[in-house]
């Protein structure tokens, strides 16, 4: 301050001749406004002064709070990897649903009901379970461990209590354990060695309801349910490169040991991203299905995902030995194609049709086993009285040879019915977790190889509607 004081002096001694010219009045009012203004900048430089060391004291709390806040995630990152932790994720899902099934006259909610038996008799109708379009990956639950580890092996366990891999057809009766696998890499992160039960790679469309692969539709395509493998189990490779992804697995199809044989399966696929929004991929399967049964199998899909627009399709081949309506070889061709439109943010439209060509030697197809049927024996009994077991197509999901509705038998066991289906839904996506899916479908066939149980006659089409309220984490 004593500086400011010492300029003013210092430009009043400069100027002398002005300082005299005016008058003392005059001087004493500009000392005064000069003075007012060193206030001023007195007033300014202490404001100054006081921001400083304010400033100057938030930096030295903000350095002891970070220091603080850099010990405590250094103990909690300590204690993560201690207890295991670290990497350590876990997420789920549950979708109750309602179906109703037009030919079999049922109408209920479809939750938690095994792909068998295992949990009765099987005597009462209310027991009774099996895998079927209407009875299908939905309904049920999930929870997904997954663990990241040091050097980058992920390890992965998905439980599902009922309707998991294992258990769909019958396959491992009340098994819980849908996948478990590790990845391990070898050589770098993009090659990777599989080993464990792993749900199988073909098609577009895959199991789960809910995650990063959700199904857009409640009900699966013709395809996945009744010509794809469900699952491997064995050892593996996988190789990344570029906009490439190959994997392969050596083991058992659909089971999680066999005593029968000892020929192995190979699964493989090749994915091909080739761009932001497309790309196509092919798989196959090859192997012993049983003890007298191989398979070989073969597809291709794409697809466009935009957008509000998703665009997918299939086509596939397949033969499968002596597994046919009339022993003979079953062989089936199929394509399924699926389009989305999200109409609005949370609302989307979804269409998907779905054939397959099976008429040869009386139908068949992989995940179909034909049973044994009942009809009133006229030649040996007119009256009907007498019953008649013979072979017969499976008449809930449509496969198999058609029946005459006048005599209850078989028409030709060398002509099998081909099999399509139209799904029409609309997905609503009601909180951020939670998603709405309605859905009408029409399936149908070339011959009659739907029984209605109200007619107890045999049609050429069924109608289902399902509704579904899936809820993730």
């Amino acid at each position: 301050m004593h500086i400011l004081k010492k300029a003013v002096i210092a430009i009043a001694l400069a100027f002398p001749a002005v300082a005299m010219a005016q008058s003392a009045q005059d001087l004493k009012n500009e000392l005064d406004a000069m003075k007012a203004k060193i206030k001023q900048l007195e007033a300014m430089v202490e404001a100054i002064n006081v921001k400083a060391a304010t400033v100057a004291a938030t930096d030295v709390e903000n350095q002891a709070e970070f220091n603080r806040m850099k010990i405590k995630t250094e103990a909690i990152d300590d204690q993560l990897e201690t207890s295991g932790l670290k990497g350590f994720k876990i997420s789920g899902f549950i979708d109750p649903t309602y179906i109703y099934n037009q030919r079999q006259n049922t109408s209920s909610v479809v939750f938690m009901k095994n792909f068998s038996d295992v949990n009765g008799t099987g005597a009462h109708p209310s027991q009774k379970a099996a895998y079927a379009y209407d009875n299908a990956f939905f309904g049920t639950a999930l929870l997904r461990f997954e663990k990241e580890m040091e050097g980058g092996t992920k390890w992965l366990l998905e439980l599902m209590p009922h309707k998991s891999y294992g258990d769909g057809g019958g396959y491992n009766l009340g098994s819980m354990v849908n996948q478990a696998f590790v990845s391990i890499p070898v050589d770098g992160l993009n090659n990777r060695f599989l080993a464990g039960q792993i749900g199988s790679w073909p098609g577009y469309e895959y199991q789960l309801t809910a995650g990063p692969q959700s199904k857009k539709s409640i009900t699966n395509s013709l395809l996945f349910d009744f010509t794809e493998p469900s699952f491997m189990t064995g050892f593996g490779y996988e190789h990344l490169e570029g906009k490439w992804d190959i994997k392969t697995i050596v083991g058992n199809a659909n089971n999680g040991r066999v005593t029968d044989r000892k020929s192995p399966n190979f699964h493989w696929r090749v994915d091909y991203s080739k761009g932001e929004f497309d790309g196509w991929g092919a798989s196959g399967l090859h192997g012993k299905m049983s003890a007298t049964t191989s398979v070989n199998y073969i597809e291709a899909d794409t697809y466009f995902i935009r957008g509000d627009l998703t665009l997918q399709g299939q086509l596939e081949t397949g033969v499968t030995k002596s597994a046919a309506f009339n022993g003979n070889d079953a062989k089936w061709v199929g394509l399924s194609g699926l389009a989305a439109y999200k109409i609005t943010p949370r609302l989307e439209g979804i269409a998907r049709f779905d054939f397959i060509k099976n008429s040869v030697n009386g139908g068949g197809v992989p995940s179909v086993v034909f049973p044994t049927c009942s009809a009133p024996d006229l030649v040996a009994d007119p009256s009907g009285a007498t019953p008649m077991d013979f072979a017969c197509g499976d008449y809930r999901n449509g496969f198999g040879p058609g029946i005459d509705n006048a005599t209850g038998l078989v028409m030709d066991p060398n002509k099998g019915a081909n099999r399509y289906a139209m799904t029409f839904g609309l997905n609503y996506a009601l909180a951020p977790n939670v998603l709405m899916k309605f859905e009408v479908r029409r399936d149908g066939s070339s011959q009659n190889t739907f029984y209605d149980v109200t007619t107890q006659t045999y049609k050429k089409d069924n109608l289902l509607v399902g509704a579904s309220a899936v809820v993730s984490f």
